[in-house]
């Protein structure tokens, strides 16, 4: 049997996470403050050295990653492949459909569908895209499948919680500025029952993200993510895991120590990230207001950060600043 399929739940739920992510990297962005629990280690440690050469780079990856992991979900559905065509995507048990997509390219849906008209607890879809233009602004390749594992609410009034598996093999969008690759795996929860607010509790095993020059693999990550759906559209993040990149010498663990608080498409007005790596060292930016943060170095692990610089988000965001 064929069946056409929405996915209606995932985008009431997230109309435009961390849109603008106040000029952060991240071309897409059941744990409070997590801890140790939170990630690999979330505090632990790694095995990077946090001096002032590699806290700043580290840093920004740090925060990179955050970012990343928090807007995932909104990022597949901005590339709207599947979302924008002449008629509808049909999901047949029996093998994979092929559809043109509006503009060029095409892509192939395989999976299956309890109904049509809604999202049930089961329901399964893969897309796997070739140079496909869906008129979005991205063109699209490789593999990415969406996996409900369980719906409660009424998803027609967006009101509900769902809970899902994403997939990416060798996921990428390409836009005219910017490039980037997606592999791993993300499950979240998505809640739409609080009045004007959706909260996305996320984590994975492992993903790697590749943008222009950074390539950053992110494990056992989680978080949680809120985001007010009328003004002042305030956002809150919590976050931990472990990262590593080809920017910087070994791994390093990053967490949340205060939330971090912004209004979509500002930069962030308060809150903590950190990073800890080898023997103790830890460095991290703690919020000023949304023009200034302050990084700050401690490098032997002594609680005392021998090194702490105010700097613009423009400058940390960009690598033009500097640690004096």
């Amino acid at each position: 049997m064929d069946h056409k399929f929405f996915l209606t739940a995932v985008t009431l739920a997230l109309p435009a996470l961390l849109a603008g992510c106040g000029g952060a990297p991240c071309s897409f962005g059941g744990c409070n403050n997590p801890g140790p629990q939170g990630g690999a280690g979330g505090g632990a440690g790694g095995l990077m050295i946090v001096d002032e050469n590699s806290a700043l780079p580290a840093l920004r990856e740090a925060w990179f990653a955050a970012t990343t992991t928090a807007a995932l979900p909104s990022f597949v559905i901005v590339t709207g492949v599947g979302e924008v065509i002449a008629g509808p995507v049909v999901v047949d048990p029996a093998g994979p459909t092929s559809y043109d997509c509006p503009v060029s390219g095409t892509f192939m849906v395989s999976g299956n569908v309890a109904d049509p008209n809604t999202v049930t607890a089961g329901d399964f879809v893969s897309y796997e895209s070739s140079v496909c233009d869906s008129s979005t602004g991205y063109v699209v390749d490789g593999v990415h499948s969406l996996d409900i594992v369980s719906i409660d609410g009424d998803v027609a009034s967006g009101q509900f919680e769902q809970a899902q598996n994403l997939e990416f093999t060798d996921f990428q969008a390409t836009s005219p500025t910017l490039a980037t690759t997606v592999n791993g795996d993300h499950t979240a929860v998505i809640d739409t029952r609080a009045l004007n607010t959706v909260t996305t509790s996320y984590s994975g095993t492992s993903l790697i993200v590749n943008e222009e020059q950074i390539a950053v693999t992110m494990r056992n990550y989680s978080g949680i993510a809120s985001v007010q759906t009328i003004a002042p559209f305030n956002f809150l993040l919590d976050t931990a895991g472990r990262a590593n990149s080809t920017n910087v010498s070994g791994s390093f663990d990053y967490r949340t120590d205060e939330t971090i608080r912004q209004q979509l498409g500002a930069n962030p007005f308060d809150g903590i990230l950190e990073i800890f790596g080898l023997n103790g060292g830890t460095a991290r930016i703690a919020v000023v207001d949304a023009a200034i943060l302050d990084v700050q170095v401690d490098a032997n692990g002594s609680t005392n950060y021998e090194i702490s610089v105010n700097m613009t988000w423009d400058d940390f965001l960009n690598g033009t600043g500097v640690l004096q």
